[in-house]
């Protein structure tokens, strides 16, 4: 404690909103009041709106007019009276064995043999197609009842068939012969070990293609065969070469030593150039183990 006389301050204790009440029951145990819980929950779910002021600026605002039409009245009918009038009238007239009243007089009963049936009139029936009449029996065709079939000759038939071979194992189950892979079927047959007709086909396919492409690659090559050239061709030209490579080579010799100017430079490399390139052609067409070959006069 504080050496002061002057009193502590009390302490403030929060205060919780009561959740329920217990009240007490016979032994340990309680009893919520839930009235009084559900309460408490509405009050602290309730949303705490603002205060407004009456003298707020909202206030004064204009407020928005509301057009309320008023709604049109349902349809009804002038016969709906009538109507359920009538229902009501006829509802409970057949609800017994016919009417409810029916004034019958003890005379009007029937009698046993005074009761006279009316019958309805016969109608002649009318046929919009008319059937062919039953042909007599001197008309009828007669009809062969007996079979032409000989049955001797199909039961003779019918014995020659033997049944197909077959095997029973040691457990008793029966296996066909044929089908069991004990007796060789394959190698029996008639095309066995041969070529077969689908690899034939393709062979005979493939043999007119070689030959349509190496008749086309003939065409071809006798088309760019050249023809080789005669003698008096070669010695005609080679005489026309000499010739030219003498004229090339007198311009050569008529040259001045000195050259001045590009043009002459020029002159004397373009002659130059003419007699090397005439040389190798003489040369060409001098020897006679080298065949020329000229194009087709076609081409």
């Amino acid at each position: 404690m504080s050496t002061d006389n002057k009193p502590e301050a009390a302490v403030p204790k929060k205060k919780f909103p009561p959740v329920y009440k217990r009240k007490p029951c016979r032994g340990n145990n309680y009893v919520m009041d839930l009235p009084q819980h559900h309460s408490n929950i509405i009050k602290m779910t309730e949303a705490k709106l603002p205060t407004v002021h009456p003298e707020s600026m909202y206030n004064h605002l204009p407020k928005p007019v509301v057009d309320i039409t008023e709604k049109p009245q349902r349809y009804v009918s002038k016969f709906r009276q009538t109507v359920i009038e009538e229902s009501k009238a006829n509802k409970m007239a057949m609800r017994t064995m016919g009417p409810a009243k029916v004034e019958v007089g003890h005379v009007k009963f029937l009698r046993k043999p005074t009761n006279n049936p009316q019958t309805l009139e016969k109608v002649p029936q009318v046929y919009l197609v008319k059937k062919p009449a039953v042909p007599l029996q001197a008309e009828r065709t007669p009809i062969e009842t007996r079979p032409k079939r000989d049955f001797l000759k199909t039961m003779d038939s019918l014995k020659t068939v033997k049944p197909e071979p077959a095997f029973v194992d040691i457990k008793g189950h029966r296996e066909i012969l044929r089908t069991s892979g004990f007796v060789p079927v394959y190698t029996e047959k008639k095309d066995y070990g041969q070529i077969p007709e689908y690899l034939l086909k393709r062979y005979e396919e493939n043999l007119l293609r070689a030959e349509e492409e190496y008749s086309k690659l003939k065409e071809m090559i006798d088309k760019e065969a050249k023809k080789k050239m005669s003698d008096a061709e070669r010695q005609s030209i080679l005489q026309g070469l000499r010739k030219n490579w003498n004229q090339a080579n007198t311009d050569y010799q008529l040259l001045p030593l000195v050259m001045v100017t590009h043009s002459m430079l020029a002159r004397k490399e373009r002659l130059e150039e003419e007699m090397t390139h005439m040389e190798s052609a003489i040369a060409i067409f001098e020897d006679q183990s080298n065949p020329i070959f000229l194009p087709r006069d076609d081409e």
